[in-house]
Formats: structure tokens, sequence, C-alpha cells
């Protein structure tokens, strides 16, 4: 008898193990020499290094540029990934990437749309500064056949108009998508921190992991800092919102790479989701 329960009861620890997933965010910063000792060829090994340390099941990336894209699937292994350039939606651009490890994650669905007033096709929306677009995918685990949506964006800049329309085509497609009431996942570099009408019309939909998670949010609360180390980061713009999972945990990585600078401008954030049952 006590070993039939010592079974139920490992083989419980087991299956709420397997229903969980780990997303990460992060705006990797685009390659460019301008940023002279924060360049990209001087940071991207540290970059690799550190996404795969952390190694999360499902990765939304902003910002890649093609090299950066080559980089990043050469780099990780046991990754692939789906997403197009936002320029001409092939390979001009940068991309809003979703990188999922591929010995887990079978992708069923995917796509890309741009946040415009024609999001079925490459342009510029309302008063945006330039194109923005959002790579999503219908997601299945290998192992329990759990399916989920996931959904990664970057927000425009300048654009007000832009960014409250985008909020809202982001709920009108996750619901236009999501016809099976499956849980879902929206990671992205939002450009706004929580104080926005933008993001007051996502929270009212989706849980703010941030807010929302089993354990208290660990590590800074701002996620921008501008490669600067000499003070905290204080605007919190990346995020990760979940609807139909419970966030067991939700952290901001603020490592540093060994010559004490940081691995972009922006820091990964990185949630521990479980399935709602």
């Amino acid at each position: 008898m006590k070993s039939r329960s010592s079974f139920l009861l490992l083989f419980a620890v087991l299956l709420a193990f397997a229903q969980k997933i780990d997303v990460m965010t992060f705006n990797i910063r685009l390659s460019t020499d301008s940023d002279k000792e924060n360049a990209w060829d001087l940071r991207k090994q540290d970059a690799l290094a550190l996404i795969s340390y952390y190694h999360p099941d499902v990765l939304g990336v902003q910002e890649a540029l093609p090299v950066q894209m080559d980089d990043l699937q050469n780099g990780l292994s046991g990754y692939a990934h789906i997403g197009v350039g936002r320029d001409d939606g092939k390979d001009r651009g940068e991309f809003a990437a979703i990188f999922y490890d591929k010995t887990k994650l079978e992708v069923l669905k995917s796509g890309t749309f741009w946040l415009s007033e024609t999001p079925e096709k490459p342009s510029r929306g309302w008063d945006a500064a330039l194109n923005r677009i959002c790579t999503y995918a219908l997601f299945k685990t290998r192992k329990e056949g759990k399916m989920f949506w996931a959904f990664n964006l970057h927000f425009d800049h300048v654009g007000n108009v832009a960014r409250v329309n985008s909020s809202k085509l982001i709920l009108q497609k996750i619901k236009e998508f999501n016809t099976q009431n499956v849980p879902v996942v929206l990671t992205g570099d939002f450009n706004l921190t929580d104080r926005s009408e933008p993001i007051r019309i996502i929270s009212q939909s989706m849980s703010d992991t941030f807010y929302h998670s089993e354990k208290p949010h660990y590590g800074p609360q701002g996620t921008f800092q501008n490669f600067d180390v000499s003070k905290p980061a204080t605007d919190r713009i990346d995020y990760i919102f979940v609807k139909g999972f419970k966030a067991l945990s939700s952290r901001t990585i603020n490592d540093r790479r060994e010559n004490l600078l940081y691995f972009s401008d922006h820091f990964p954030v990185l949630a521990e989701l479980k399935f709602s049952k």
C-alpha cells in the first residue's frame, strides 16, 4: 500500500512538472556598429550563452535583423523558429520571431500579421513611425499533447494611436484564432509602461505575469536600461501576458557579462507557466 501511494505521489509530481512551460521575451537590440563596445558581434556569444542557460521552451525576440536570426538559429541547440522580416514579409528588416524547443513542442499553425489597418500585408499602421509586426504560432506539447497559442510582438515607439489600435488588434486576432479556447501567451516589447492606455487594454483581457504569479516577481522592475550600467532600470516595457495559464514565477534577468556590460539594452523577462486545469 505504501509503495502504491509513493508511486501515485511520484506520478502526480511528474505530471505537474510536465505541464509547465518556460517562456522568455528578449529584445536583443539590433546589430549596429554605433553601439561600439555593445555591438552585437561583441556580445552575441554571451547572449547565446544566456539564452542557452535559461533554456526557455518558448522565446520571443524583438529587433532581430536577418544576420542575428542566423546567429540565433545556428547558436541555439535544439531550437527552431518562425517569423518573417517586417519590411517585406520575408527576410528584410527586423523580426519579432518565436524560437521554440523543437524536442518539446510541435508547431501546428503559424504566421505573422502587421500592426496596421491592413494586417495581412507589410504595412505601417496609423501614426506609427515604422512597420510593426506580431508573429504567432499554435503549439502542441509532444509528450502531453496540450495545445497553446504564442504571440510575440514589438509595438511602435512613437505613435500613440498606433499603440492603442495595436492592442485592440492583438486581442481581436487572439479571439479570431483561438477558436478552441486553449491557453495563450503574449510576449513582447511594448515600448510602454503599465500606466499607459494600450497596456491597460490588454490587462483587461489577459493577466500580466509581473503582478500575477504564484511567487512574487524576482529582479528589477525596469526592463529597459539603454546599456547604462551606472543606474537602475526604471521603465518596465517588456511583458509576458497570459490567459488560460497559471504563472508560477516571473523574473527580470539583470545578469551581466564577464566585462560587466549588459547582454542587450533590454533585460530578458522569464516566466514559468502551468496549464490551468
